[in-house]
């Protein structure tokens, strides 16, 4: 046994040990074994540090007698991909997530003593469901096998290494699975917090589970968008967001979070979501497992380009079967995924049932009476749950769709329900200074007017129907936030300033990337002949001739070559071959002799691929024009260009999501509701300081009876 697997093996013990000894501590407090279950969950973020490092120390040495370091390292890489390798596959990612979770553990742990506000029992149930939910991850390590040896054979073949692949040697690799697996992790935090409310009913759970969900936002959104610039200038797929479904799946947490964050703020501030807001915190995390679970379970979907994890079966439900069949690790996600979500439901349901009825209030003789704060954040909650539902429809519905049929439709659906999210932001935006009455009759104009443009658009066919119909809600959503984010200035505190400024920048980045997106998307501009085949477009070119889109004109200057001797993820590169192009905008030359490589080689099997093909860039404010080459022959080449609008946006709207909320998370602090306010205020007053009704004389119940017998005679006079 290698102290690998002597660490996995005490990292399972630990917080299995912390999760009994802190759920003793529920009903029956006891210091001691309190003492103990804080020492085994340290104990548990040691160990699994002490494997996390442990597994860095192997990629660095390159010591390819582990199985997994074998497969994701050669001695030739440099430092930075070294360590990219570690979570560069399934099982290192997989103790990474681990390392995370076990974060938000030590760390609620060491604050426990500060946190007097929360009661014994919430942080007992908050612990426990920590360390239960990290011992299911550690088991599932555990049959992993991640520090397995090496099979002689395998490392005679590639005694360096089987080597890193060469679209993985990026810093792109290097960000983007930390980034996106710490707010995997952080959404724990409002799982367990969630658990702990529905238990215990500590009204001030969300002092906890704010913090961390807002953290895990801003790890969502920032691995999505690095994610995005990934694919767009190293993979070469044409584009940042194909609706493949592993792309798909992890906009879910993000949907999923970004609705439990609006009503944490109402649940803060005025108490309610008593339901609604620890269940969508456990949804949260249940959303999480299925987009690793789809990671893990690619090839499910004939679609995605993330086709991971072997299958067989010629439909979806038989590939589902034979994956849990054979996969123990997808067999353990999807039964976890499934448990928590049951969960989910029962906890809900059973708060709903032990929740009193409240009176129904009054139907409003208007539509436009229905907009207030409160129904406005209902609406908002509401449509971004109904756009997750939907979201997980159509990944279900199209599991055998080809790629560009499953865009199509997501592209139309989805941005139907991006719409309507963005009508109902700018009326939440602008109804306190236009008014009710008006603000309801824009957010009816701008439906009306989306729907004309629309079909008017469809009809003529001289602009994109699904631009023209979403353009509307998204110029409204983005002047209401430029117009919110003028208005945010609080005189005298700069603290107040920020909290009030960062939700209108957190809308403005979301309008931009939406309204990105849509454009971007849908009016690609490609040369007039372009030739199409299996939904690659491009043109053949000869050296010397040139080939125009939009203002721009791409002139192949050269082709050649020359021999290569680089080798990763098994494939050795034979050569190199590039192309030297001029970029001249209205006939003048603004870029000369741009180079773009890809590289040619063979694998282990001595089969002839392509495994890198080379992005070329050029950006304008309002553009880019998007280049890329297959080597045809010596004086050939099928040149791949499209002018792609509103990029600059987009990628600036991401980051104004990411400035909004960490401003928002640093200035804010934890203020009482407002009824505990009220409560304090009773209490602060002594009863003797209350004011009293002044005591009735003698003299005013003479009067009070007096005055009722003159209203008996005057009746019996009637």
């Amino acid at each position: 046994m290698n102290p690998g697997e002597v660490l996995v093996i005490l990292g399972t013990l630990a917080p299995l040990g912390a999760f009994v000894a802190t759920a003793s501590t529920f009903r029956s407090p006891d210091k001691r074994t309190a003492s103990y279950a804080s020492a085994l969950s340290i104990l548990t973020f040691v160990v699994i540090t002490a494997a996390l490092l442990f597994l860095m120390f192997l990629f660095l040495t390159s010591d390819v007698g582990y199985d997994y370091v074998w497969w994701n390292t050669s001695s030739d890489l440099s430092t930075a991909y070294k360590i990219a390798g570690v979570w560069s596959s399934a099982e290192g990612s997989f103790l990474l997530w681990i390392w995370f979770m076990s974060l938000v553990l030590v760390v609620e742990v060491m604050l426990q003593p500060r946190r007097t506000y929360l009661s014994r029992k919430f942080h007992a149930a908050f612990q426990s469901s920590l360390s239960g939910i990290l011992f299911m991850f550690m088991l599932l390590l555990l049959d992993m096998n991640l520090f397995r040896g090496t099979d002689p054979y395998a490392r005679m073949l590639f005694p360096q290494g089987y080597g890193l692949e060469f679209s993985l040697q990026t810093p792109e690799m290097i960000l983007h699975p930390p980034v996106v697996f710490a707010g995997y992790a952080f959404c724990i935090a409002a799982l367990a917090a969630g658990i702990s409310y529905y238990l215990t009913g500590d009204s001030k759970w969300h002092s906890i589970s704010l913090p961390w969900a807002r953290l895990a936002w801003i790890f969502l959104t920032l691995g999505i968008g690095i994610g995005a610039i990934w694919a767009y200038y190293v993979l070469g797929w044409g584009g940042y967001w194909a609706w493949d479904p592993v792309e798909t799946s992890s906009l879910l947490p993000w949907l999923v979070v970004t609705a439990f964050l609006h009503t944490q703020l109402r649940n803060a501030r005025k108490g309610e979501y008593a339901i609604v807001s620890p269940a969508l915190g456990m949804a949260s995390f249940v959303a999480v497992m299925f987009a690793a679970f789809t990671t893990r379970a690619g090839s499910i979907w004939t679609a995605s380009v993330h086709a991971f994890g072997k299958s067989a079966g010629a439909t979806a439900a038989a590939r589902l079967s034979y994956l849990l069949q054979h996969d123990s690790t997808v067999l353990g996600i999807f039964t976890l995924m499934v448990a928590l979500f049951a969960f989910t439901a029962f906890f809900a349901y059973s708060k709903y049932r032990a929740t009193p009825r409240k009176e129904e209030e009054p139907e409003p003789e208007r539509m436009s009476e229905y907009i207030s704060d409160r129904n406005n954040m209902t609406l908002t909650v509401a449509l971004l749950i109904v756009t997750s539902a939907v979201l997980l429809l159509l990944l279900f519905k199209n599991v055998n769709v080809s790629q560009s049929a499953n865009y199509t439709e997501f592209n139309q659906k989805m941005s139907l329900f991006f719409v309507f999210l963005m009508v109902a932001l700018s009326i939440c935006l602008v109804w306190k200074s236009l008014g009710k009455e008006r603000a309801f009759w824009l957010g009816a104009g701008m439906l009306v007017a989306s729907i004309v443009l629309g079909v008017l658009a469809a009809g003529t066919g001289d602009f994109d129907w699904l631009v023209a119909f979403s353009l509307p809600s998204y110029v409204l959503a983005v002047f209401a936030s430029a117009f919110k984010i003028a208005k945010s200035r609080v005189p005298g505190s700069a603290r107040k300033t920020l909290q009030k400024l960062s939700p209108q920048i957190i809308h403005l980045g979301v309008s931009l990337v939406l309204v990105s997106f849509v454009i971007s998307s849908n009016m690609q501009t490609f040369p007039a002949d372009v030739l199409s085949t299996n939904d690659v477009k491009g043109t053949y070119l000869l050296v010397g001739e040139q080939v125009k889109v939009g203002d721009y004109s791409i002139r192949l200057v050269n082709l050649s070559y020359h021999p290569d001797s680089r080798f990763a993820g098994g494939i050795v590169v034979d050569e190199v071959r590039d192309a030297v192009i001029d970029i001249l905008k209205s006939g003048d030359v603004v870029r000369r002799g741009a180079v773009l490589s890809d590289l040619y080689g063979h694998n282990a099997s001595g089969d002839p691929v392509i495994p890198e093909v080379e992005v070329y860039i050029y950006k304008s404010v309002l553009s880019d024009l998007y280049i890329n080459f297959q080597w045809i022959d010596s004086s050939t080449a099928f040149v791949q260009v499209k002018l792609v609008p509103m990029m600059n946006f987009l990628w600036a709207g991401f980051g104004l999501l990411v400035i909004g909320l960490a401003i928002r998370t640093s200035v804010w602090r934890y203020e009482p509701k407002e009824v505990e306010k009220e409560e304090k205020k009773e209490k602060a007053v002594p009863v003797e300081m209350k004011p009293q009704p002044p005591a009735k004389t003698d003299t005013d119940y003479e009067k009070l009876v007096e005055e009722e017998l003159a209203r008996f005679k005057e009746k019996r006079s009637k």
